[in-house]
């Protein structure tokens, strides 16, 4: 039964948070376990009952339809992340124009603001990646 639990915590790998994912995949490893020994009882071989016991359960999308909840917090995440990368990238262009500007008014010979703009820029690429992540 390895198979199978290894099957449903790879399906709800990034879905849930570790205490409720516990939980689920423990719930749905005894039910798909239940259906591979009805399965069995039927005249099936493990495996071949273990491989049609996960055909059948399908995919992690059929499980969210049973969590209708979770596609609301999924929803927030995105929205919440996108509004952080807009933070992000605008206070970047804030900050980098105001030390551009102090860079071209104290010392315009020297070009010291490219440093700051660079290792600022990692701020809003990480926004970036974390918004990404979360529409996926």
């Amino acid at each position: 039964m390895n198979n199978i639990k290894r099957f449903v915590t790879r399906l709800l790998k990034d879905l849930f948070n570790e205490e409720d994912k516990k939980e689920l995949v423990d719930i749905l490893t005894t039910s798909l376990e239940e259906k591979v020994e009805d399965l069995v009882e039927q005249g099936n071989t493990r495996e071949e009952a273990i491989e049609l016991s996960i055909k059948e359960f399908g995919n992690a999308e059929d499980v969210l339809k049973a969590f209708p909840e979770y596609e609301k917090n999924i929803k927030n995440a995105v929205k919440r992340r996108r509004n952080q990368l807009l933070f992000a990238s605008l206070a970047y262009l804030i900050v980098t124009g105001l030390v551009a500007y102090l860079n071209f008014q104290l010392t315009p010979d020297v070009l010291w603001f490219v440093f700051i703009a660079i290792a600022l820029l990692f701020w809003p690429l990480v926004m970036l990646y974390l918004y990404l992540t979360a529409r996926r």
